[in-house]
C-alpha cells in the first residue's frame, strides 16, 4: 500500500460545501507533480488570461474544448482554437492547493504540445508555434522565459532556436512534442513563498499561412528532474508494399510467421473473408493494387475489395488467414492507444442514406478478433457518398472501457448493409492502405487519473454513455401504447424536471411523441434507439444546449417522413438554462403551449389538417437525451420526476427518488450497452469520478487523512453492499457511494490507490 497522502502526481483536490467530504488524488513517491492533464471536464483551474475567467467559463467554450483521442497517448487533450497570435492559456498557481510550493520545490516546466494532421485538419501550408511562455511572479514579475532555457522532444525539425514550431504540407501526419523549460535560473528573483504572492503561467500561441485553428496542450508538469518523454511506437500491420509481409521484417513493420509477397497474389493467404459473420455475403474477391496507394506511392499499392450488396447482406475481412502475425507483436491497447489506416471507395459504389440523413457508403467498422473468434469492434467510420477519395481513419483505444483490446488477436474489417436502415443494393469497391496501431512505448505513459467528488441528487442519472456514436440515445420509453394528446382530456402535458445538466453545446435532451402505427417492419417500437427517425410521423420537444449555458427549445413535427428528423417548426425559443421543469402542454388536438423553467407558457400550433388521425393512438412517449459531439460523451443530465397527464392510457407520474427501480411502465433504449441510467435515493449522498485509463486503480476510503486507516468502500458495511464502477463515455467512471460505506457524512475522505487495497 502507498502510504504518501499529499506527494501526488495531480494536485486537485476538492471539497462539497454541504459536508466535510474530500478527495485525495493518487499518490506517487516522485517529487513530479502535474498541474494540467485535463482528463476530466473541470480545466483544472486554468483559465483565459484576457478575461480570467475559467476555460470551462460558457464565455470561453469557442477557444477550449476536450478532444478524445486526438494526441497519441493521452485519453483526452485540452484543444484551444483560436487563429493569428493570443495570449490566452494561463494558471494561477496561487489558486492551485499545493502549486506553489510544488514551483518552489522544483525548477522544471514540461508540457505535451501537439498538432493534428494536414488529413484531418485540412491544412496544406502554414505554421503553428508556440509564440510565448511568460511567467508572473512577486519580486520577479512578468518576464517571458527565452528559448535558450527550452528543450525538446519529438517532432521537433521545424523548430527556431529553441521555440517550438511546426509546419503542415499535404499529407502532414499529426505532430507532437514535448517541452521543457528550466526556470532555476529565475527561483532567486522570486520572493512569493509556498502560502505568500503569486505565481503565474501564461503562454502565447501564433498560427498563420493557412495552418489550422486548432492546436492540442496535454501534462502540464513541474518536476526536479527533467522529464524523461516516453518514445513513441508504431506497428504497422500492413502498408501493402509488393513484397507482403514476412518473418524478415522487423516486429514493428509487417512482421509475419510466412513470406506472402503482394506482387504474386499471395495478399489472400494473409488477408480474406471470415465467412461465419458473413451471411449473407456481399464479398466478392480480394486483390492487391499496385494502382493505388494511399500516399501516392507508385513502389507501393493497397488492398483492393470487391463487393456486391443484396438485401440484408454483409462482409467481415480478417487478416489471419492460414497463420498469425499478432501474436507475435504483442498488441495492447494498454501500450498502442490508437488505430489508424487508409480507406477509399470507388465512384459509383453502392450507398444509401437509412436512418443517417444522408447518402454513405455504409457504416465501415474496425475491431479486433477476440479469444472467443467474435467480431469486437472498436470503431467506425461514415464516408459521404461525395467524397471517393482516400480518408484517413484515426481511433482511439481503450482497453479499460474495452477489456478486449487488452491482447488484440487479429483486425476485423466489415460492413453491415442494413446498419442505419441504409439496406445498400449494388456493387462496391473498397481500397485499404497504411493499417497500424499507435501509441507509447509503455502503458505507463498514461496520464494518472483524476478524482472528482460531487453530492448526490436523488432522482434519474442519464448518462451519454456511447463512446462510438455521437447519435446514440439514451432513453425511456412508456410501455403503455395510449399517450397521444388527440381525444385525451385536456389539457393533456408531457413533463419532466431536470435537477442537473452536465453538458456540453449541441447537447440534445427531447420528448418524442411517436405514432407506433407509423414505424414500418422490420423496425420496431422498443429497444430501438432511432425508432422515432424511421417513423413516419412524430412530434418531439428537442432542447439544444448553446455555449453560454442555455437551451434553444424547438417543438416540431412531420408526417409521412420516414427516416428523417421533424421539418416543420411549430415553435422555437431560447432559455436560459435547461434546469427546471420542462412542460409541452396541448389544449386541444391542434394547439398548445410550452412552458420552460422560470418562464411563461408560449403557445404553437400544429398545423396538420389531419392532426387528429396522423397523431392518433396508439403511441408512446420517450423520455431521453444523445450527445451530438464526441465531446458530450459521458456527460449527463439528472431527473427528478417525468409526467405524462390527460391521456387515455395511463397517466405517468414518476417521481424517482421513491423509485427501487424503473421497470414495468418503461422501457429502457441503452445504446451502450451498459448501465447508463441510474437511479440515486437518498441513501446515495455522493458520486465519486475518475478519469480512465485507472488501470489497477481503486478507490477507497478514511475517517481522515493522516492515520493511514485507508479501506475499501465496502468495508464499512462489511462488503455486504458493494458500490458498482461504470464507465461512461470512454472518459470517466463513476460511483455512487451510500452512506453505509463511509466512516461518516460529515467527514469522510476518498483517493485512488494503484495497486488497489485488499479490505
Amino acid at each position: 500500500m502507498k502510504t504518501s497522502t499529499f506527494t501526488t502526481r495531480s494536485i486537485t483536490i476538492l471539497c462539497l460545501l454541504i459536508c466535510s467530504a474530500w478527495l485525495v488524488a493518487p499518490a506517487n513517491s516522485s517529487a513530479q507533480v502535474v498541474v494540467g492533464s485535463w482528463q476530466n471536464q473541470t480545466g483544472d483551474g486554468w483559465i483565459d488570461w484576457g478575461d480570467q475567467l475559467s476555460i470551462t467559463n460558457s464565455s470561453n467554450t469557442a477557444v477550449y474544448s476536450f478532444a478524445s483521442g486526438a494526441v497519441a497517448g493521452y485519453t483526452q487533450s485540452l484543444q484551444i482554437t483560436d487563429s493569428g497570435n493570443h495570449q490566452n492559456l494561463a494558471v494561477k498557481l496561487e489558486n492551485l492547493p499545493g502549486g506553489m510550493a510544488a514551483f518552489l520545490t522544483n525548477k522544471y516546466l514540461s508540457f505535451t504540445f501537439s498538432v493534428p494532421s494536414s488529413a484531418s485538419s485540412g491544412a496544406t501550408a502554414g505554421y503553428s508555434q508556440l509564440y510565448e511562455l511568460a511567467i508572473n511572479a512577486s519580486g520577479y514579475g512578468f518576464n517571458s522565459q527565452p528559448f535558450s532555457n527550452f528543450t525538446e522532444t519529438g517532432t521537433t525539425n521545424n523548430n527556431q532556436s529553441g521555440q517550438p514550431n511546426f509546419y503542415f504540407s499535404s499529407g502532414t501526419p499529426a505532430q507532437s512534442q514535448v517541452v521543457t523549460v528550466n526556470y532555476s535560473n529565475i527561483l532567486s528573483s522570486i520572493t512569493a513563498t509556498a502560502s505568500t504572492g503569486y505565481i503565474e503561467l501564461i503562454f502565447s500561441f501564433n498560427n498563420g499561412g493557412g495552418a489550422p485553428a486548432n492546436y492540442f496542450m496535454n501534462n502540464v508538469v513541474l518536476s526536479s528532474t527533467p522529464p524523461v518523454p516516453p518514445a513513441t511506437n508504431v506497428i504497422v500491420v500492413d502498408n501493402f508494399a509488393p513484397a507482403g509481409v514476412g518473418p524478415q521484417n522487423p516486429t514493428s513493420f509487417d512482421y509475419y510467421t510466412a513470406s506472402n509477397k503482394y506482387s504474386v497474389g499471395q495478399i489472400t493467404n494473409v488477408w480474406w473473408e471470415w465467412a461465419g459473420y458473413s451471411n449473407p455475403d456481399a464479398f466478392q474477391s480480394l486483390a492487391w493494387d499496385s494502382t493505388s496507394d494511399a500516399n501516392t506511392n507508385a513502389s507501393s499499392g493497397s488492398m483492393k475489395i470487391s463487393l456486391n450488396w443484396t438485401p440484408n447482406s454483409q462482409f467481415v475481412l480478417w487478416d489471419q488467414g492460414k497463420v498469425n502475425n499478432f501474436f507475435a507483436l504483442n498488441i495492447s491497447a494498454t501500450t498502442y492507444t490508437n488505430f489508424q489506416c487508409d480507406v477509399r471507395f470507388a465512384p459509383g459504389s453502392a450507398s444509401a442514406s437509412g436512418s443517417f440523413g444522408s447518402p454513405i457508403f455504409g457504416h465501415l467498422r474496425f475491431g479486433d478478433r477476440t479469444a472467443a473468434y467474435t467480431a469486437d469492434w472498436f470503431g467506425a467510420v461514415d464516408i459521404a457518398a461525395t467524397n471517393t477519395n482516400w480518408v484517413h481513419v484515426s481511433i482511439p483505444l481503450n482497453a479499460v472501457t474495452d477489456p478486449n483490446l487488452t491482447n488484440i488477436l487479429g483486425l476485423v474489417i466489415g460492413i453491415d448493409s442494413t446498419y442505419y436502415s441504409l439496406n445498400l443494393s449494388g456493387p462496391s469497391t473498397l481500397w485499404v492502405d497504411n493499417v497500424q496501431f499507435e501509441g507509447a512505448s509503455s502503458a505507463i505513459s498514461n496520464p494518472p487519473p483524476v478524482m472528482g467528488i460531487q453530492k448526490a441528487l436523488p432522482g434519474l442519472r442519464i448518462f451519454a454513455g456511447s463512446p462510438i456514436n455521437t447519435y446514440d440515445r439514451e432513453e425511456l420509453a412508456t410501455t403503455d401504447q395510449n399517450q397521444s394528446w388527440i381525444n385525451g382530456s385536456y389539457p393533456v402535458s408531457y413533463s419532466f424536471t431536470l435537477l442537473d445538466a452536465a453538458h456540453s453545446s449541441g447537447f440534445q435532451t427531447h420528448i418524442f411523441l411517436i405514432p407506433t402505427a407509423t414505424v414500418a417492419s422490420p423496425n420496431t417500437i422498443y429497444n430501438n434507439e432511432f425508432v422515432e427517425y424511421q417513423a413516419s410521423n412524430n412530434l418531439w420537444l428537442q432542447l439544444v444546449a448553446t455555449n453560454n449555458g442555455g437551451v434553444v427549445a424547438n417543438v416540431a413535427w412531420k408526417t409521412n417522413l420516414p427516416n428523417a428528423n421533424p421539418n416543420i417548426v411549430a415553435l422555437s425559443v431560447s432559455n436560459a438554462t435547461a434546469v427546471g421543469t420542462w412542460t409541452l402542454k396541448f389544449t386541444s388536438a391542434s394547439a398548445g403551449t410550452l412552458t420552460a423553467p422560470g418562464a411563461s407558457p408560449v403557445a404553437f400550433t400544429i398545423s396538420d389538417p389531419k392532426v387528429s388521425t396522423d397523431f392518433a393512438n396508439p403511441m408512446v412517449a420517450v423520455f431521453g437525451l444523445q450527445p451530438q459531439t464526441n465531446t458530450a460523451f459521458g456527460a449527463y443530465e439528472d431527473y427528478s420526476q417525468i409526467t405524462v397527464s390527460g391521456v387515455t392510457g395511463t397517466a405517468e407520474n414518476e417521481v424517482f427518488a421513491n423509485e427501487n427501480n424503473i421497470s414495468g411502465n418503461w422501457d429502457i433504449t441503452d445504446s451502450a450497452q451498459q448501465s447508463s441510467l441510474v437511479l440515486v435515493s437518498s441513501s446515495s449522498p455522493y458520486w465519486v469520478s475518475w478519469t480512465v485509463p485507472a488501470n489497477n486503480y481503486d478507490v477507497a476510503v478514511a475517517p481522515d487523512v493522516t492515520s493511514g486507516n485507508w479501506h475499501l468502500l465496502g468495508y464499512n458495511n462489511g462488503f455486504f453492499d458493494n458500490p458498482t464502477e461504470t464507465t461512461m463515455g470512454g472518459k470517466q467512471t463513476w460511483t455512487l457511494v451510500n452512506t453505509n460505506m463511509v466512516p461518516s457524512l460529515t467527514n469522510s475522505f476518498f483517493r485512488l490507490f494503484n495497486p488497489p487495497l485488499n479490505n
